[in-house]
């Protein structure tokens, strides 16, 4: 595994966060029984032996004494994880490593070791790899009982997968419109009047971005997801009132998609937008004081708060003359569970033992991106921008762990960056449509 690393040692402050006041605490965030143990960090792939066999767990999951877990984690939350994990390893008995892994490099690894009963019995990842990795068979479901209600629904609905859970969410993300209030000192009413003001702004000489938002040479439906529906389209029908979205009512190609491909089309004939535009340059035009407005996520609410530029975070607006509004898709980070495991009882036993506000506060605040957790939701409201991430994510779409997901971000994506380039709007979304149906079937 390259440069990871091992936390949760007595011997130095966990990597990544600080203790946040943990080793006071995380007496009140142990679920399961007491059994006084050593705690060892032994690096081990899904090691140890299992009583409990391969249950997935029913909620109320004992450890198994003498037991090991290995879990892996990004620098950031690997933290707080290990604190809880030294903590609850000793009152159980059970030897529990955490390993550092970049976030990055997460599912690349977990896909390399996993097939061959190696990697971690526990990680940390984003919910869009739980398609796959059901498919693969390389994860199980993760009973989280009575406390299901204690997450945001987008959040459940982005580890459901052909209606089982997969994963126990730690945080939510999705963008929100950053405006630099010297260059654009009034909210805008529409996305129209941004492009206006944006306009204004580089004809004057003071940026290069009219509007920020990042496309690239194969697209970026996931950025400027805002804007296709506020014109009414979608990606895929619902909620019901399951909650639960359709694959076969497929919106691209649609009356809303079209109003949005000609909208859209009208932003790169003005040059508001560009398909040259990336999160890079974006990024460095926002430090630099010279972008009015910005459409990105929690990952960068730290160039934004340390640049010193005066700001407001606020949902992205909607077309001039639609009544659609527009919701950005929101994903979801959290726990998944090794189908191969040795000791998945232990470790259902250990994520029970994650779900309560202390323990998910102290991973808000080792890596701040909205809770998935509710009652976590207050300490972020502290902040406005998590205040502003949470409120616009409500009621967004979900970033579905589905296959058919994929293909659509790719083709819209790549439809999205064409027509910035002249490419007649209504033929091309046509087209992504009839793409999109070939490749998923």
């Amino acid at each position: 595994m390259g440069q990871a690393r091992l936390v949760g040692s007595t011997a130095s402050t966990p990597v990544g966060a600080e203790t946040h006041g943990m080793e006071q605490k995380l007496g009140r965030m142990i679920r399961g029984a007491a059994v006084a143990a050593g705690f060892a960090l032994a690096l081990t792939a899904c090691g140890g032996s299992d009583s409990g066999s391969g249950d997935s767990g029913s909620g109320d999951s004992t450890a198994a004494s003498g037991s090991s877990l290995v879990i892996w984690a990004d620098e950031n939350r690997a933290g707080p994880i290990g604190d809880l994990a030294k903590q609850w390893g000793e009152e159980n008995g059970v030897n529990v490593t955490v390993t550092q892994v970049s976030f990055d490099d997460m599912k690349d690894q977990y896909n390399q070791q996993a097939p061959n009963g190696q990697g971690p019995d526990i990680f940390l990842g984003a919910n869009d790899w739980a398609g796959e990795f059901q498919t693969s068979g390389l994860i199980a479901p993760i009973d989280l009982g009575s406390n299901a209600e204690n997450f945001a629904p987008t959040a459940l609905e982005g580890f459901n997968v052909d209606g089982a859970n997969y994963g126990v969410p730690v945080a939510v993300e999705n963008v929100i419109l950053f405006r630099n209030t010297d260059l654009a000192p009034n909210a805008p009413a529409t996305i129209n009047e941004m492009a206006t003001t944006g306009l204004q702004v580089q004809s004057e000489g003071k940026t290069q971005f009219p509007i920020g938002l990042q496309v690239g040479d194969k697209g970026d439906a996931y950025h400027a997801y805002p804007f296709y529906s506020a014109a009414g389209g979608y990606f895929f029908g619902g909620p019901n009132s399951e909650g639960q979205y359709d694959p076969n009512d497929l919106g691209v190609g649609k009356e809303g998609s079209l109003v949005f491909a000609d909208a859209w089309a009208q932003l790169g004939s003005q040059g508001a937008i560009r398909a040259t535009f990336t999160g890079d340059d974006l990024k460095n035009a926002w430090s630099a004081g010279q972008l009015p407005y910005w459409i990105t996520g929690p990952w960068n609410a730290s160039t934004v708060q340390e640049s010193g530029v005066p700001f407001v975070a606020e949902p992205v607006p909607g077309w001039e003359g639609v009544s659609a509004k527009s919701v950005p898709i929101v994903g979801a980070q959290g726990f998944y569970l090794n189908q191969n495991s040795t000791n998945r009882t232990t470790a259902q036993a250990f994520l029970d033992a994650t779900m309560n506000t202390e323990f998910m506060t102290s991973i808000y605040e080792a890596d701040p991106r909205p809770p998935a957790w509710i009652p976590s939701q207050e300490a972020a409201a502290n902040d406005p921008i998590m205040k502003a991430i949470t409120e616009y994510g409500e009621g967004g779409f979900p970033n579905l762990p589905w296959a058919e997901m994929g293909v659509v971000y790719e083709e819209v994506g790549l439809a999205q960056q064409r027509i910035l380039g002249g490419a007649d709007p209504k033929a091309t979304m046509e087209e992504a449509r009839a793409n999109i149906e070939s490749r998923t079937g």
